[in-house]
């Protein structure tokens, strides 16, 4: 039921208080045809309520609107005859409003035919002596401005409202579409997806019944595989693009309009009574993937352009889901083959140091991804040749092929020679002539090689032959499969190789720590030898120096002093000597304790002051407050601040030497800094190595063992801790070393921790 009719019912129910509104001024004797005309009013529009009411039609058919029409006229002339007179307006107004009606209900003309009732009517009765004192020309004056402007005034109402209607209804219609869209958004369920666009096409354009038909790519014909209300249609038949809707709309590619037979290329459907077909394609990626067509039975029925547009928006709305869920089914389609990839390259994995690791990959092949047959081919650098190494298969005969392939001959040999995959989805091409009985016999339908490359090294072909056509995603998984193939073949003959060197390396390696183990029991056993007849050298040097062999001369006593100064320094080279075969033999140990760092640097410091007071240099020693002790073996600390001092003080000929100590966090840092001559950069790791020294020792300005740094970075890394050196040549250097503090504090105080 519409709105207009139920306003129209509402209005001439009110109508009835014209009538009850003259009788409290009427002449008596007017009063019973005003009440006729009333209760006529009243019963025809009771008529009309219940007929609304009872049958809950959609609108008045076009008899019961003319009906209407025809008795608001009479009644409306009734009251005419009763009260116009020549200066009323009263004829008029009804009949304007009665045009008003008209309009709404027949458009423009039902306005214009009610019209020329009305000045027809008004003629006839001046013509026919009926007391109206109106000529004519005055009835035609005041009858066609009045009506003319009620009736454009009810045009203009009636286009609003129809507008109005129209706009509420594609809105309603445009939200059901959004509704619908939103449902396909992410749905994978394509019968349901395909159902869903078949009903909200016929809900939004009241339309009788729908199909959709898609494109079966595998077979490459049209089926139709959802259909509501027409049952003379059956899901999965095979449609044929012809001279029916679906065939139209396949060579158009557009939206397409049937209203003369053949409306569908199914004789069944042709057959079903439907007077007019909408169609519009599905496409996927520019091609016609399918049809939408609804129809109907009213051989009247247009379809607006929104309403097109809204169907079209549908097609292309479905295109997009069924395009997401193939490339949802593809994803699926290769994390699945992904797996298997994963699984076949574990099994290569757990084979990569073995000799079935050739194997492997062919089985992998045919077990895991379902080829029919494999091959395994390898380069031998002898002949360059391929050699099958390896082959599986799944048919019932082996692929006939040779052992043994020339570069160049055959596809395996032009997949080597090209170094390029080779694909091919068609047998009978296949230029290995002596395969096709073959491939025939098994139901092979594609060949595909493809090169093992490991960087610029070739080192075989992988061949597969498979019973279904290679698609992208399978070709590019293969590709895949090939170049970890080639990887795991290139790693395992790595690691034989490796293991033969290892093997070696080995060797030499235990050759190498026996002579250094002589080496070190040789310096020991010689240090140790040494010693004994230097210490005699030196003690009775020291006797003859001190007068008990009588009194010497002054020549003498210069003589024995040189003799005295070079047995200490022998016995400084003897020390180093037997301390660096003890470290590295690890017959070193470390004897920690709590050490004071001041009184430990400033004795150092005071130690080495002789042999900085002849250069004239300056002799420094800082230590922070906070430093304290440290828990480390006291005389091998003092041994590494010796052996650095004395390197400062060596290496510098004038300025200064500077001994500075901190903590760093958990570490107590010690610097020592001088103005010498410096290390080149070069020279920054390699002085720390035993028996060497930098440029200056290599000159022969500067004698020494080159034992001193190496063995202080050994006491130092023994206490966990670490050396280096920071030097601008011609400025000075900056030797210093890090050592784990470790101490505990005098008192903790927890005052503050409350």
């Amino acid at each position: 039921m519409t709105a207009l009719d139920r306003q129209f019912v509402r209005l001439r129910f009110a109508a009835l208080l014209v009538p009850v509104g003259l009788l409290l001024w009427l002449h008596s004797a007017s009063m019973p045809v005003t009440i006729l005309l009333g209760g006529m009013l009243a019963a025809y529009n009771g008529v009309a309520a219940l007929a609304i009411q009872r049958n809950a039609v959609p609108r008045f058919a076009r008899p019961m609107a003319v009906l209407l029409l025809v008795l608001d006229h009479l009644v409306v002339t009734g009251w005419i005859l009763l009260f116009a007179t020549p200066s009323s307006s009263l004829p008029y107004l009804l009949y304007a409003l009665v045009a008003a009606e008209a309009v709404f209900r027949f458009d423009l003309w039902g306005g214009i035919g009610t019209s020329l009732f009305f000045t027809s009517g008004i003629i006839l009765f001046q013509t026919s002596d009926l007391g109206l004192a109106i000529s004519v020309r005055d009835a035609i004056l005041r009858a066609i401005p009045t009506v003319v402007v009620i009736t454009g005034l009810g045009a203009a109402v009636r286009a609003m409202n129809t507008e109005i209607r129209g706009t509420r209804r594609r809105l309603a219609q445009t939200e059901q579409l959004r509704n619908v869209l939103g449902e396909l958004v992410g749905q994978l369920d394509v019968s349901r997806m395909l159902y869903t666009v078949i009903g909200c096409g016929m809900e939004l354009l009241q339309l009788d019944s729908g199909a959709i038909v898609l494109l079966d790519e595998e077979r490459g014909v049209f089926t139709l595989r959802a259909a509501v209300r027409l049952q003379e249609a059956i899901e999965g038949t095979t449609i044929s693009a012809a001279d029916g809707i679906v065939g139209r709309v396949v060579r158009e590619r557009r939206f397409v309009m049937l209203a003369e037979p053949p409306l569908f290329d199914l004789a069944a459907l042709n057959a079903a009574g439907y007077r007019r077909a909408f169609g519009t394609p599905v496409l996927l990626e520019g091609k016609v993937s399918g049809v939408v067509h609804l129809q109907t039975r009213d051989d009247q029925r247009r379809l607006t352009r929104w309403e097109v547009e809204a169907l079209e928006v549908l097609a292309q709305q479905l295109a997009v889901a069924l395009r997401n869920v193939h490339l949802f089914e593809e994803t699926e389609k290769r994390a699945r083959r992904l797996e298997l990839l994963n699984r076949s390259i574990d099994q290569m994995n757990q084979k990569l140091f073995e000799p079935e690791l050739l194997d492997i990959i062919a089985t992998a092949l045919t077990g895991n991804l379902d080829f029919a047959a494999a091959q395994v081919w390898l380069l031998e650098p002898s002949d360059g040749a391929l050699w099958r190494r390896a082959s599986h298969h799944v048919t019932r005969n082996a692929p006939p092929v040779p052992g043994r392939v020339e570069r160049g001959m055959g596809e395996v040999g032009q997949v080597a020679e090209l170094r390029v995959p080779i694909v091919t989805n068609d047998p009978s091409n296949h230029r290995q002539l002596a395969l096709n009985p073959w491939m025939s016999e098994e139901g092979i339908q594609a060949f595909a090689g493809f090169p093992m490359v490991v960087g610029d090294q070739l080192l075989g072909v992988l061949a597969i032959y498979h019973r279904h056509a290679l698609d992208r995603n399978t070709i590019e998984l293969l590709t895949l499969f090939a170049q970890h193939a080639g990887t795991a073949i290139q790693e395992a003959h790595l690691f034989h190789l490796a293991t033969e060197q290892t093997a070696r390396l080995g060797a030499v390696n235990a050759e190498l720590q026996r002579a250094n183990q002589h080496k070190a029991e040789f310096l020991a056993n010689m240090s140790h030898e040494l010693r004994t007849p230097l210490n005699s050298i030196l003690g009775f040097s020291q006797l003859l120096l001190e007068g008990d062999g009588g009194v010497l001369t002054q020549d003498q006593r210069q003589d024995v002093d040189i003799i005295a100064q070079n047995g200490q320094h022998l016995l400084v080279l003897i020390n180093d000597l037997l301390d660096i075969s003890k470290l590295e033999a690890g017959k070193a140990q470390l004897h920690r304790g709590e050490v004071d760092v001041e009184p430990l640097i400033l004795e150092c410091v005071e130690s080495v002051g002789s042999l900085a007071k002849p250069k004239k240099l300056e002799l420094t020693a800082s230590v922070s407050p906070e430093v304290g002790r440290v828990f480390a073996d006291g005389p091998k600390l003092k041994q590494v601040l010796l052996n650095l001092l004395g390197n400062a003080i060596k290496f510098t000929e004038s300025g200064s030497v500077r001994v500075t100590a901190e903590r760093q966090g958990a570490e107590l840092r010690v610097s020592v800094r001088d103005t010498g001559i410096g290390v080149p950069p070069d020279d920054a790791e390699r002085i720390f190595e035993s028996f060497q020294q930098g440029q200056s020792g290599i000159s022969g300005k500067y004698q020494g063992t080159g034992l001193g740094l190496a063995i202080s970075r050994r006491l130092v890394e023994m206490h966990g801790g670490r050396i280096w050196v920071k030097s601008v040549p011609g400025q000075g250097s900056t030797f210093s070393f890090t050592i784990p503090q470790r101490a505990l504090p005098d008192a903790i105080d927890l005052s503050s921790a409350a």
